[in-house]
């Protein structure tokens, strides 16, 4: 029992170190780090903007098919697909409608930088390393 609990904070005091110690490595890894988080803040409000936009349309598109639906008498259930319920539309009306773009993604907005993808496979390989070493010394 003794030796459970034991383990059980070890591995907490361990984690805490791990995680609040690469928090830290990795804000001061380079000279633009502060400029990359900015960035990518910024990418993040404009994603959940288009987002919020995009479900808005989403939403009014639906909408519109379910009462268009409605009207004419063939609806048998409320859609909750936009792909679903334009198909039937056109199958019951031979009317086409355009389609939805795609959802907005965080990669419509920001890419990482080549000296930040150059930092995170840094930060992973010498944590990696660090590991190996690590267990090594202790077997």
């Amino acid at each position: 029992m003794a030796s459970a609990l034991t383990m059980m904070l070890g591995g907490a005091i361990t984690n805490a170190f791990a995680f609040s110690g690469s928090n830290y490595l990795f804000s001061h890894m380079g000279s633009n780090a502060n400029e990359e988080k900015i960035r990518h803040d910024k990418a993040i409000e404009k994603l959940e903007k288009a987002q919020a936009e995009w479900n808005k349309k989403r939403i009014q598109r639906l909408d519109f098919i379910n009462e268009q639906l409605q009207k004419e008498h063939h609806a048998v259930q409320t859609f909750d697909d936009v792909d679903q319920a334009m198909k039937l539309y056109y199958r019951v009306t031979n009317k086409k409608l355009t389609s939805l773009s795609p959802k907005p993604t965080l990669s419509d907005f920001y890419t990482p930088s080549e000296d930040q993808k150059n930092r995170e496979i840094a930060f992973v390989v010498g944590g990696m390393a660090l590991t190996g070493f690590i267990v090594w010394v202790i077997k």
